[in-house]
């Protein structure tokens, strides 16, 4: 939104601190539309290889705390605090999917673009009463993966980083999660069809 460009501009004008200020909010609750991806498309080139790893894992680090926080309001707001964000049916569904999934789901949705509803599941989690070491492990994994690939494209594409993001990132979501989905079935299969005989 045209109100939180000025906000953003000046975490930028921050640079390093600025963008893990920015992750740490953005997880935990405010709406920043994807800025600490935006953020570190842009820093990106202007670190070294070394420099940019300590940016990126900060960003994952400010992101882990925001969901830390964000799972402890759950857990003491439950569900009266749940019912403010948004409708029944999206609030059933992602109730569904944690229940399902538990950790698979955290893991998702902390890959999830704008507008995927990572902050709900968050603090449904919270509500849910997952553990909060699980929480942040799949936020964690979560989290490397999608700003690790925003920090990837700056470095390598620059400017035109933030257009080939914004226009494949849905593509490049499914993708990923049908390479996990891949990975556990693999090592399912193996486990039950070639386990040594007793």
């Amino acid at each position: 939104m045209d109100y939180l460009e000025p906000f953003q501009d000046f975490l930028a004008d921050l640079g390093p601190v600025g963008v893990i200020v920015l992750s740490i909010l953005d997880s935990a609750g405010m709406p920043t539309f994807g800025g600490p991806d935006v953020l570190l498309l842009l820093m990106a080139p202007n670190f070294t290889l070394a420099t940019g790893l300590w940016l990126l894992a900060g960003t994952v680090a400010g992101s882990a705390l925001g969901c830390l926080i964000l799972h402890y309001v759950g857990r003491r707001g439950g569900e009266p605090l749940l019912a403010r964000f948004g409708g029944v049916e999206k609030r059933e569904w992602v109730r569904q999917k944690l229940q399902r999934y538990d950790f698979a789901g955290i893991f998702a949705a902390a890959i999830g673009p704008p507008p995927f509803p990572t902050k709900l599941f968050v603090l449904s989690a919270g509500v849910l009463g997952m553990k909060w070491q699980r929480l942040l492990l799949a936020v964690i994994l979560g989290r490397t993966l999608r700003y690790g690939l925003a920090w990837y494209l700056g470095l390598h594409y620059g400017a035109q980083a933030a257009a080939i993001l914004s226009q494949h990132y849905h593509s490049i979501f499914a993708a990923v999660i049908a390479l996990l989905v891949l990975l556990v079935l693999t090592a399912f299969v193996k486990r039950r069809w070639f386990r040594p005989t007793p």
